[in-house]
C-alpha cells in the first residue's frame, strides 16, 4: 500500500466524521489526535513497530473520549505487515492483541460494556487488525516478487546481449581466420609455381576473397555499432549456409587443401541456425587443414538423415613430418560451442592413418 495513502487515511476519516456531525467529543481533540497519528505514520516505512505503538496509544485517547476512528490504527497494522521484519511483526501482533484485551477488560470491569458485546467487539477488532496486517504482508510480497522479476529480466537481457557479442566475436574470428589463411596459401602457391597468367588469375581470386570478407566484416561491424539496447541481429542480413559450401571450397585456390565434397541421402531443407553452424564447422575445419596440414586431400561429407544432419571433414596426413594434422586451440572450442548452441554434438581427433577428422551432428525436424 502506498505510504501517502496510509498517511492521508486518518485525516480523511476525521474530516468525514466532523462533516457528518458524529463526533462524541470535542472536535479539536479529534483533529489533534488524528493529526498526530498522521505525523507518526510518516515514519511507518522506517519504524513500523514504533509507529504502531504510538498510533495505538493515541487511539486509546480517542476510545476514552468516545471518538474512536480505528483508521490510523488499521493503517499502522498494514504498515507493520508491509515493512517490519518477522520478529517485529510478531511483537506488534502480541502487543496489539494484549492492548485490545486489556481495554475490553477495563470496560467490562467498570461496567461500561456488556461482557458478551465487548468480547464480540474485541474479536472483530482483532480480525480487522489481522486482515490489514495480512494486506500489508501481501503487498510487500507482491512488491518483492515484482522486483525479483525485473532483476531476473535484466540479468536475462544482459546474458543474451553477452551471448550475442560472443557469437559476433566468433563470426569475426571465423571470417578473418578463413580469409587470411586462404589468401596466404593461394599467394604462396602461385608465387612459387605460377606463370604470369596464373598470377593474374590468383590475384583475381584474392581480390574476390577479400571483397567477400569485407562485405561480411561490414555487416558485423555495423551490428557492433548499434546501441547497447538495440536488436543485435540485422534481420535483412543474409548469413552463409549449406548452399554456400561450394563457393567456400573454391575460395582456397591452389595453395589450400584439395577438397572433395560428398552429399549422402536426400538433400533437405535445414533451419537457418543449423545451416549457418554447419557452414562454420566446414569453414573452420578447412582453415585448420590449410594451416596445419597444407594442400592435402580432404573430404567434406554432408549426410542427410531423417532427424539428423552429419557434417564430416577428414583430411589426409600432413605433407611434412613434424607438422600436426590439426590445431587444438580456440577454433575447436568455438566450433563445439557453436554446434552445442543449436542442440548438436561435435567430436574431433586424429584418424588411424595419421590425418584428422571433425564430425558434427545436428538435429533436424522431420518433414511431414
Amino acid at each position: 500500500m502506498s505510504s501517502v495513502l496510509i498517511v492521508g487515511l486518518p485525516l480523511l476519516a476525521a474530516l468525514v466524521t466532523v462533516l457528518d456531525m458524529r463526533t462524541g467529543g470535542p472536535v479539536w481533540l479529534l483533529i489533534s489526535v488524528v493529526f498526530a497519528q498522521s505525523l507518526a505514520l510518516l515514519w511507518c516505512r522506517r519504524f513500523p513497530l514504533t509507529v504502531l505503538i504510538i498510533v495505538t496509544t493515541l487511539e486509546t485517547v480517542l476510545v476514552a473520549a468516545n471518538m474512536e476512528l480505528l483508521v490510523g490504527f488499521l493503517a499502522a497494522a498494514c504498515g507493520l505487515g508491509a515493512w517490519a521484519g518477522r520478529r517485529r511483526q510478531w511483537v506488534g501482533l502480541v502487543l496489539t492483541v494484549g492492548v485490545i484485551v486489556a481495554l475490553v477488560a477495563v470496560s467490562v470491569g467498570t461496567g461500561d460494556a456488556d461482557p458478551a458485546s465487548a468480547a464480540a467487539g474485541s474479536i472483530a477488532l482483532i480480525v480487522l487488525f489481522a486482515g490489514f496486517w495480512g494486506v500489508g504482508r501481501l503487498s510487500a510480497h507482491h512488491l518483492r516478487y515484482s522486483r525479483r522479476l525485473e532483476e531476473e529480466r535484466a540479468c536475462a537481457e544482459q546474458r543474451a546481449a553477452e551471448r550475442e557479442r560472443v557469437l559476433l566475436a566468433r563470426e569475426l574470428h571465423d571470417i578473418l581466420n578463413h580469409t587470411l589463411t586462404a589468401m596466404v596459401l593461394d599467394a604462396d602457391a602461385t608465387s612459387e609455381t605460377g606463370d604470369e597468367a596464373e598470377l593474374r588469375e590468383a590475384l583475381r581470386r584474392l581480390a574476390g576473397t577479400g571483397r567477400q570478407s569485407l562485405a561480411e566484416l561490414r555487416r558485423l561491424l555495423g551490428v557492433l555499432r548499434m546501441a547497447p539496447d538495440s536488436i543485435l541481429h540485422d534481420p535483412l542480413a543474409v548469413l552463409p549456409g549449406l548452399n554456400e559450401v561450394g563457393a567456400l571450397l573454391s575460395s582456397f585456390g591452389e595453395g589450400g587443401p584439395r577438397v572433395r565434397l560428398e552429399r549422402q541421402g536426400a538433400v533437405r531443407h535445414v533451419d537457418a541456425s543449423v545451416g549457418q553452424a554447419a557452414y562454420r564447422v566446414v569453414q573452420e575445419s578447412l582453415t585448420n587443414v590449410g594451416k596445419h596440414a597444407g594442400p592435402v586431400d580432404t573430404m567434406v561429407s554432408l549426410a542427410y538423415a531423417i532427424e539428423a544432419l552429419t557434417v564430416r571433414v577428414v583430411n589426409a596426413p600432413p605433407l611434412f613430418a613434424g607438422v600436426t594434422a590439426c590445431g587444438g586451440g580456440l577454433g575447436l572450442i568455438g566450433m563445439r560451442e557453436r554446434v552445442e548452441l543449436v542442440g548438436g554434438t561435435l567430436s574431433a581427433g586424429p584418424c588411424a592413418g595419421g590425418g584428422f577428422e571433425v564430425s558434427a551432428t545436428f538435429p533436424m525436424r522431420s518433414e511431414k
